[in-house]
């Protein structure tokens, strides 16, 4: 049996393309500033790898990290400076009364829980579709809201990954790109929904 065409190969290449992946991803991550652009990237990578389009690393990898920085790095202020709000807002809202804390938390909780929504779908919707800043944000949320099942699946995936990290540090050398591979996989399977309805849309009119 050729070595090269045999399944163990196969398997080993896999193995070595999440891990090294998930190396430049946290190299990348390092100056913290870069997170987000790192990440884009990260999901790009694995897009191509889903879409059978193309399955080396490094020269896409740093292909979409420039392609992709200016806008992820814009929503990645905008991300930190909402998280930062609703987190503030919250410790204001611990000083107040029982019924406006009551009222006040279910308004932030339902916050939170959009911010997480669109969370999930930024970064495959960034690198799947060529959208405007603005476009980008909007999709996620209305794409994580049309598929609500498949998004409750997306967060328990993200949750279960971490779990994982928790228990196992040593998984952090692969789990990332792993994680980014699960999602996005999740993700396109919406897309391609998306892209169908479109197509019978455009025929029908």
């Amino acid at each position: 049996m050729n070595f090269l065409n045999s399944r163990f190969y196969s398997i080993l290449e896999t193995v070595s393309n999440f891990f090294i992946l998930n190396i430049i991803w946290v190299l990348m991550c390092l100056p913290v500033v870069t997170i987000f652009p790192a990440t884009a990237a990260m999901f790009g990578v694995v897009r191509q790898w889903i879409m059978k389009k193309d399955s080396s690393i490094f020269g896409p990898y740093f292909r979409l990290f420039k392609e992709n920085f200016k806008q992820s790095f814009l929503l990645g202020i905008i991300w930190v400076l909402v998280v930062t709000i609703l987190y503030i807002d919250y410790q204001l809202i611990t000083q107040f009364g029982s019924i406006l804390k009551i009222v006040f938390t279910s308004l932030l909780f339902v916050l939170g829980i959009i911010v997480t929504f669109v969370t999930i779908y930024l970064f495959p919707v960034m690198v799947h579709f060529k959208l405007s800043f603005i476009g980008v944000i909007k999709n996620s949320f209305f794409i994580s809201m049309m598929y609500f099942p498949s998004t409750i699946g997306k967060i328990l995936v993200f949750v279960a990954m971490c779990v994982i990290l928790i228990y196992f540090p040593v998984s952090f050398l692969m789990i990332f790109s792993i994680m980014a591979y699960f999602l996005f996989y999740m993700c396109y399977r919406n897309f391609q929904k998306i892209e169908e309805l479109s197509k019978k849309y455009q025929e029908a009119s």
